[in-house]
């Protein structure tokens, strides 16, 4: 198994992503593979420099472009073709390598992903999709790569994560919701009605119906569908709760002493405090995006996920070991065979 990794993307950059490499190779054979993309040398020196010490093979292939976060996608395209991005893209496209994971720039990693993989084929739209760390960790699609989805691109969409929950949660029946102003089925836009009924009638996919916004929280969906337009408002507004509840807890925890004596006097015994920090420490981790490990670029002929540009080193680890899990279960071969065969263009 080869799986490539940017190692130049992100804010941050190598640093961060060498590292999260470092800790991923833990959970790889002798003989699998991640290929680092970027500046051949520098990241050649920063490995030697750190001493470290990967549990699998590691590979770096030179890429002399840079794609910085503020680029755009148009501009990566004519005047980057040999960045990190695209070299590692170049990879999956011929096979050399199974699948490609970057906390980089998402604008260019989708451009360049549709112009070197293509789509699936009876696929129309691909759609984003990414794990809230909330309640059961549903996934929400599309997030940004389809802004102005049609009816067929939303029932898509469900099929497409239906799929993705399965491998990734072991899940055999994933439950998926259609995020709508209301419960009933006339509730929504035009495209969103058509939308209930496209998916309702397929009867592979375990549909609820429409769910609200703060069905979020309430564990009624394991796929959550909606346009690229409101689910990436919806993810930066997840995106902002989670940084400003971090902040306030521990600002909140540090200096009240007064607080603290009553959790000892709370409960039983000296053992308090650290029983109360752990909760605090226990409740951070569980709304952390560190253990997402990546949204799923899903639709296009390969095996991609996009990190957050804040990616630290147990994300980016995180996001290796999940595009190594869809390679292991075939992912990509499995939507294959269930677009073709709905698209009436099945192979031999």
């Amino acid at each position: 198994m080869k799986i490539v990794l940017d190692a130049m993307g992100g804010d941050i950059g190598l640093f961060v992503n060498l590292e999260g490499a470092l800790l991923a190779s833990r959970y790889f054979s002798e003989t699998d593979t991640i290929i680092l993309t970027g500046v051949k040398s520098e990241i050649e020196k920063h490995i030697k420099d750190k001493r470290m010490s990967f549990g699998c093979k590691i590979e770096i292939v030179d890429a002399t472009d840079n794609v910085g976060m503020g680029d755009s996608p148009t501009k990566a395209l004519q005047e980057k073709p040999e960045s990190s991005i695209a070299k590692g893209l170049d990879l999956v496209k011929s096979k050399y390598a199974d699948a490609f994971f970057s906390p980089g720039n998402t604008g260019v990693i989708l451009a360049f992903s549709l112009t070197k993989l293509g789509r699936l084929r009876g696929v129309n739209r691909p759609a984003l999709g990414t794990v809230f760390p909330i309640g059961k960790h549903p996934l929400i699609l599309d997030i940004g790569a389809t802004p102005d989805a049609k009816p067929e691109n939303l029932y898509q969409f469900a099929l497409l994560g239906h799929e993705y929950m399965k491998i990734m949660k072991n899940m055999e029946k994933p439950v998926v919701g259609l995020l709508s102003i209301g419960e009933e089925n006339s509730k929504g836009s035009v495209v969103y009605q058509k939308a209930f009924e496209l998916i309702k009638q397929d009867k592979v996919i375990n549909f609820l119906g429409n769910i609200e916004g703060d069905d979020f929280f309430k564990n009624k969906a394991d796929v959550i569908v909606t346009d690229g337009f409101t689910g990436n408002i919806v993810l930066k507004f997840g995106e902002g709760m989670v940084h400003w509840l971090k902040e306030n807890l521990k600002t909140s925890v540090k200096p009240l002493p007064l607080a603290i004596l009553g959790v000892i006097l709370s409960i039983p015994g000296i053992l308090g405090i650290p029983f109360f920090l752990f909760s605090i420490k226990k409740l951070l981790k569980k709304i952390s995006y560190d253990e997402i490990g990546g949204a799923p670029l899903l639709g296009v002929d390969g095996v991609v996920l996009i990190g957050h540009g804040k990616s630290n080193p147990n994300a980016v680890k995180s996001g290796i070991l999940n595009a190594k899990k869809l390679v292991e279960h075939n992912f990509l071969g499995e939507l294959k065979n269930i677009f073709e065969k709905r698209s009436g263009n099945e192979t031999d």
